[in-house]
């Protein structure tokens, strides 16, 4: 049985550094959008991770939009900004989109992390594909569900024991 615990917790997703990711020995990362890179109603990203994401680029993490949006339109937007491939409707926490992305990447699941903001899908989805999990401070605090959501979530939101 899989206790949906988050490798590493940060504030926002620009607290992740490309020195850390490296001695975690990750070489790419699987993004989450809304809540995670932007609120869900935002068009784009901020300058702040704009810049975070440059940085992961110039340090050789290489990048994939893992979304589960319905709109394929706006996964892409955001992909097109990033630069990299993408995949809309990807069903987490279901592994599939999870070993395509690592595919598509050419990298092993232990060579990949999830960045998202929340336990029961992106967090749960990336153990469950033996991928680290980063889990950040959501932007979408602002959508009426989102203290039930945090409610549910609370007895995960602790980092995972090391061993």
């Amino acid at each position: 049985m899989i206790f949906p615990f988050p490798d590493r917790i940060y504030k926002d997703v620009t607290r992740i550094t490309p020195s850390e990711l490296k001695k975690m020995g990750i070489k790419g990362l699987l993004l989450d959008i809304d809540g995670t890179l932007a609120r869900t109603k935002d068009p784009g990203l901020t300058k702040a991770v704009e810049g975070w994401i440059g940085s992961l680029k110039e340090h050789g993490i290489k990048l994939f939009v893992l979304s589960n949006n319905k709109s394929p339109a706006r996964t892409e937007s955001f992909a097109k900004k990033i630069g990299c491939a993408w995949r809309h409707r990807s069903r987490k926490p279901s592994r599939k989109g999870f070993f395509k992305a690592a595919e598509e990447l050419k990298l092993r699941p232990s060579e990949i992390a999830i960045v998202g903001d929340q336990i029961f899908t992106d967090v749960l989805g990336g153990l469950r594909s033996g991928m680290k999990t980063l889990m950040v401070g959501s932007k979408d605090t602002y959508l009426w569900y989102f203290p039930l959501r945090r409610l549910l979530e609370l007895p995960f939101r602790f980092e995972r024991r090391r061993k």
